[in-house]
């Protein structure tokens, strides 16, 4: 019988994220004023919301530039931990792994960083 991945990972408890090419499709729309815009998918968010509800911790950290808006629309779906603009993002990982005293094994990180 073959396992499904949903099986292999129970031990997951915290899920962090990168914003631009996980939450977003990648594209930055540029409006007049010259502000920078990005789309974040609905349906990431129903499940991000969800797995916050259902007890698990979920942070974002993003090496993208600061963006308010970005901010407020993860604290609305109740995402608490938000690093923006951050230039070492292993570093702010593991500040945040000694800050709530979690164990690296039950992390799953999902980025398009190199």
């Amino acid at each position: 019988m073959t396992e499904n991945f949903k099986s292999k990972l129970p031990h997951v408890k915290t899920f962090v994220f990168d914003i631009d090419g996980v939450l977003t499709d990648g594209s930055i729309s540029i409006l007049p004023s010259g502000e920078q815009v990005r789309t974040m998918n609905t349906k990431d968010g129903y499940a991000l919301q969800l797995a916050i509800k259902q007890g698990y911790k979920v942070a974002v950290i993003s090496g993208g530039k600061e963006s308010e808006s970005s901010r407020k629309r993860l604290k609305g779906l109740g995402v608490t931990d938000v690093f923006l603009g951050v230039g070492n993002k292993v570093e702010v990982l593991e500040e945040y792994v000694e800050l709530h005293n979690l164990d690296l094994n039950n992390i799953l990180y999902m980025g398009d960083d190199i």
